[in-house]
């Protein structure tokens, strides 16, 4: 009797089989968040269920592990400044944040390159990759129907623009997709009336097209640094490769430069998660004031939370905070935080972060004062 020893698997065969996986589970997501979008409309669900997003499996899977992994943690809560820190919570978010983010990058970075690789270039040309105002206005509704937190929207601006999205077309998604994203539309709708919806839409839109044409003068250029790390591995590319393996080949170099940076700005936001409160606290104290805008830029920008969280706080609110002191706070939480910056800090350089997250705060301030004169 005899045993048979089976041969280690080549590296050639598995750098044909891994992107082959890449791909199916990225298609297992995307079609996941289609099928869900048309139950909740065949079901006559609200409108913010339906709109489909990209990242709602992969962020629910991550919850699940999250909160699996810290069960076994006692209740711990940490005295500081700026309110309590739970720690069980802060491990539990953290590890949702490590399991979203990276795979977020590395899919979408995959699936952007495959598109670009498999499809005429002309498509991408024609469409994101124009670096003029149809350009810009693309990247802005491809944002739109994309609505991801701040820190999310970092991994796939990078993905995008390794994908061949033009400067303009990147740049106006980068804003777009946090700020235009469907519940803070709703929420404008339902609080104000069409009207107001219909004001924070356009503005939120001329934005991004502003984005898109300051995007020089900020300093957004990730391309340099996408070029660095994919081009060297190009040059390497065999021509018979399929274009599967130089999809995946290229994703994986871009995901192994940003793999560092993307679980520190987790870190950071499992720690900031705590203090969302303190936000709302302070919207309280600041009532009717003229500068409450102000106050709620400056308190929100460094925090990150999604819309879909703030809406139903800020709704509670609404009778004691005026409303452009409400969506002040929401666009500063959504817009941007310090996870984002970490990102961007490392795409672009800290003077561009530094840049962005100004321009950012300007908008937002403006923004709330205009909505409370407008509606007071």
């Amino acid at each position: 009797m005899f045993s048979r020893t089976v041969p280690p698997m080549s590296r050639a065969s598995f750098e044909r089989i891994v992107p082959v996986v890449s791909l199916v589970v990225l298609a297992l997501i995307i079609g996941q968040s289609v099928v869900q979008s048309v139950s909740a409309w065949l079901s006559g669900a609200e409108a913010k269920h339906i709109v489909p997003v990209f990242e709602a499996p992969i962020a629910s899977a991550g919850k699940a592990l999250g909160a699996a992994l810290t069960s076994w943690m006692p209740a711990w809560s940490i005295p500081t400044p700026f309110g309590p820190l739970d720690v069980k919570h802060t491990a539990s978010y953290t590890i949702y944040e490590w399991f979203k983010l990276p795979i977020i990058l590395f899919l979408t970075t995959y699936g952007m390159t495959l598109l670009r690789l498999s499809i005429s270039t002309r498509w991408i040309e024609r469409s994101i990759g124009r670096n003029d105002l149809l350009g810009a206005s693309g990247g802005a509704l491809l944002g739109i129907f994309t609505p991801v937190c701040s820190c999310t929207v970092t991994n796939i601006y990078a993905g995008i623009v390794a994908g061949g999205a033009s400067q303009r077309a990147s740049s106006a998604f980068l804003f777009a997709s946090p700020a235009l994203n469907e519940f803070a539309i709703l929420f404008m709708f339902v609080i104000v009336g069409p009207f107001g919806g219909l004001v924070y839409v356009l503005a939120g839109f001329a934005a991004a097209l502003a984005t898109a044409y300051l995007a020089p003068v900020l300093g957004l250029d990730p391309a340099r640094f996408v070029q660095q790390v994919v081009s060297p591995h190009l040059c390497g590319t065999i021509a018979r490769e399929s274009i599967l393996v130089r999809a995946h080949r290229e994703a994986w170099a871009l995901f192994k430069r940003l793999f560092g940076v993307v679980l520190f700005s987790g870190l950071l936001a499992g720690i900031l998660v705590n203090f969302n409160l303190t936000l709302v606290e302070s919207l309280k104290q600041a009532g009717a004031a003229w500068w409450g805008p102000l106050i709620a830029t400056v308190l929100g920008l460094p925090l990150d939370i999604n819309a879909a969280s703030t809406a139903p706080i800020l709704v509670a609110l609404h009778q004691i905070v005026p409303i452009g002191t409400l969506v002040a706070a929401m666009m500063a939480t959504t817009v941007s935080s310090i996870p984002e910056w970490a990102m961007l800090n490392r795409l672009i350089g800290k003077a561009g972060a530094i840049k962005v997250v100004l321009w950012y705060a300007t908008y937002v301030a403006l923004l709330g004062l205009l909505l409370n004169w407008l509606f007071a």
